[in-house]
């Protein structure tokens, strides 16, 4: 059966802008891979749309917001769901865990991408990480959880170092064409552009994305040396 990788994004733009590179190296590949949205990023995240358009209803936001992520999927060929549960503040009632548990024993992901354990400068962020781990451990799900890049320009200071890198230098193009498609938050492609260079350069590679595993694999060595 084809693997299946399920990312958990609090945003329209979060899980491609830390992870699409990896995501459409393994959709060429054959995977199954999907992203569930939490929410449009109606406050969070679309303050050029408020600036532009004065006024605007909250609901027309979410609209283009949803526009937005689903063009993004488009090019990258991937699935999408947005569950639409509002953000600042994201509030995962019980009948939200459980409707998250329920898509996520649905889809029985291989591997689980979401949002940094420890991101408490950004609590949507946060709330999401807690409610993807949280779900999958109710449905007994997959143990290979891994959270990608904190919000950009804070690694540092939530302590987010990477354990495995992905080299995305094959699809760097494309996850850029598909980031580009969320037009509410053109800033996004030159800070990942540089934060993909940077893990490239970590790495030993033109362009890499950063991640890291919630139980790290176990590395038997013959000795010291390796």
């Amino acid at each position: 059966m084809a693997e299946r990788i399920l990312a958990v994004s609090a945003h329209p733009a979060d899980f491609c802008s830390r992870s699409g590179g990896a995501l459409i190296l393994h959709a060429r590949a054959g995977a199954r891979v999907k992203v569930i949205w939490l929410s449009h990023g109606e406050t969070d995240e679309s303050k050029l749309l408020y600036d532009k358009n004065p006024g605007i209803p909250v609901e027309e936001v979410r609209q283009q917001r949803e526009r937005e992520a689903l063009a993004c999927i488009e090019v990258m060929g991937i699935e999408g769901q947005m569950l639409a549960y509002g953000d600042n503040p994201l509030r995962m009632t019980t009948e939200r865990m459980e409707e998250l548990a329920g898509l996520i024993g649905d889809f029985e992901p291989d591997i689980l991408l979401t949002h940094w354990k420890d991101e408490l400068t950004y609590p949507t962020h946060l709330l999401a990480s807690e409610a993807a781990v949280r779900a999958t451990l109710m449905v007994k799900g997959t143990n290979d959880i891994r959270y990608f890049e904190p919000n950009i320009g804070s690694a540092a200071r939530v302590g987010f170092v990477p354990d495995h890198y992905v080299d995305i230098t094959e699809t760097y193009d494309q996850k850029f064409e598909a980031l580009e498609k969320l037009t509410t938050q053109p800033h996004l492609m030159e800070l990942y552009a540089t934060c993909a260079r940077w893990r490239g350069i970590e790495s030993g590679c033109q362009y890499a994305e950063g991640f890291v595993r919630v139980a790290p694999k176990q590395n038997l060595l013959k000795s010291l040396d390796g």
